[in-house]
């Protein structure tokens, strides 16, 4: 969906009219399950509630923060929720602050933190089986396949109710427009179909070092990006030009190429369910521009880099650039485990010299299902959890760098912390993002179209065989 399209959609159902609006992927087979910030927070299996007896002033943040929210907080106290998520740093911030929520409330907060492809199989079962374990769980690619299965609750009804949700002091358009997307099914949904938790967007690292070194310029435009490539592959020994994802997966090279094929001006799903587009001109151009780039300047085994082993190149010094990727590679690109940590720089993704900016962007949300026992504690959850006091403590007070809203982005102690030039690169970035749109079957063909990417980077075809292959197969899957 293009950024006017998308803007046209949260116009019609417009968050100020809630009775419309009451919103580094990973996945896919050959990736290895984790986030793609390459960090895993929580902890394996389950761990009780986090309730505490103590005091206002011993709660991460104060309970007078949320005293101004026209909701009946505690006309659940007593109960409890169970929640299902991914070991993620979303889980290892807030954690922390979850004993406010539970004073807050009198609800008792239980986790049940698993790794991710774990997660997903008992999400499966507890949702397609109706057996309702998980009030709140987290929420990706797969959420228009729950959707039309009737498997998951949407969130208007809650955000209707007057005792649970109040609009003026929840400020819904505080949410960046990708984040909201997203949380209406990706534009296949009227209704909210989650409640957004973190927000990534791809960005450009650089090596300043060589930038210098050569009298390079950042680059703008895909063309000066493969310059750059070039003049640092051909005078650099052990240092590739760039490094991107090659591996198959849909939440691996897909998720680069797609910001490429809508900077070309197309999108996935010309006409949905009947023409892909996948073999579009767009497509093919930013397929082979993508495929060139890895061939010609990128690591040898190009076609089988995940997310952790791109990270892990620009960490140990091998490549001058990393093309797009998540902005969450940003700690630990300038951490301790970084080699070059003194040398990164980040940018805006590059784009045609004649396209348009239009960064991919992935959001977790949280979720809750037709057969929960307690969804209506569980949207409190979600509403405690995802607003501003709570999401700004998670980003000034803790290291959490992935908030969905604008107001944590543009605050003055936040951008400190992350340095200005970060944030600003982000909030920029993500205020022009145009998130993958995930059909009930994108998991399906997607993965297919990962694929034959893949053989592309390989060598195996060209990249206009690739996508005219998965463009077949995409159109088939829906019309079987």
């Amino acid at each position: 969906m293009t950024n006017s399209n998308r803007r046209t959609f949260l116009k019609a159902t417009g968050v100020g009219l809630l009775s419309g609006l009451a919103g580094c992927t990973r996945g896919g087979d050959g990736s290895d399950g984790s986030g793609s910030d390459g960090s895993s927070g929580g902890s394996d299996g389950s761990d009780g509630g986090t309730n505490t007896d103590g005091s206002d002033g011993d709660l991460a943040i104060p309970l007078s923060e949320y005293e101004d929210a026209d909701i009946d907080w505690r006309q659940f106290e007593g109960s409890s929720i169970n929640i299902g998520a991914v070991q993620h740093p979303w889980v290892s911030a807030i954690k922390p602050a979850v004993p406010v929520f539970e004073e807050l409330t009198g609800i008792d907060v239980v986790w049940n933190v698993l790794p991710e492809q774990q997660f997903r199989t008992k999400r499966q079962t507890d949702v397609s089986t109706g057996a309702g374990q998980f009030d709140v769980f987290y929420m990706d690619q797969v959420v228009n396949q729950f959707r039309e299965e009737g498997w998951i609750q949407p969130l208007d009804p809650f955000f209707d109710d007057g005792s649970l949700f109040d609009e003026d002091w929840y400020e819904p358009d505080d949410l960046f427009e990708a984040s909201r997307w997203q949380a209406h099914g990706g534009g296949y949904s009227d209704t909210w179909t989650g409640m957004p938790i973190t927000v990534e967007v791809q960005t450009q690292f650089y090596r300043k070092d060589l930038y210098d070194k050569h009298d390079l310029e950042v680059a703008e435009t895909l063309e000066q990006f493969r310059q750059n490539a070039q003049t640092i592959h051909e005078n650099e020994s052990d240092v590739v030009g760039t490094v991107g994802r090659g591996d198959k997966g849909y939440g691996m090279n897909i998720y680069i190429l797609n910001t490429f094929l809508r900077e070309f001006g197309t999108s996935l799903w010309t006409e949905f369910p009947t023409d892909s587009g996948l073999d579009s001109d767009g497509v093919i151009d930013a397929a082979e521009w993508y495929v060139s780039l890895l061939q010609d300047y990128g690591p040898e085994g190009a076609s089988t880099q995940t997310w952790s082993d791109v990270l892990s190149t620009m960490q140990e010094g091998r490549a001058g650039h990393i093309v797009a990727d998540a902005n969450l590679f940003w700690p630990g690109l300038t951490g301790s485990d970084s080699s070059v940590a003194d040398s990164i720089g980040i940018a805006k993704a590059p784009s045609p010299a004649d396209g348009q900016f239009s960064p991919n962007a992935f959001n977790w949300q949280i979720s809750t299902s037709k057969n929960a026992q307690n969804s209506e504690q569980a949207f409190l959850f979600m509403v405690w959890a995802s607003s501003q006091p709570t999401n700004t403590w998670m980003h000034v007070e803790g290291d959490a760098a992935f908030s969905v809203r604008q107001s944590v982005w543009e605050n003055d102690e936040f951008r400190s912390r992350v340095g200005e030039n970060f944030a600003q690169v982000t909030l920029e970035s993500l205020q022009e993002a145009a998130p993958d749109p995930f059909d009930r079957k994108y998991p399906q063909w997607g993965q297919r179209y990962s694929e034959e990417l893949q053989r592309a980077i390989a060598g195996q075809k060209s990249a206009e065989e690739a996508m005219t292959q998965a463009a077949s197969i995409a159109e088939d899957i829906y019309s079987n």
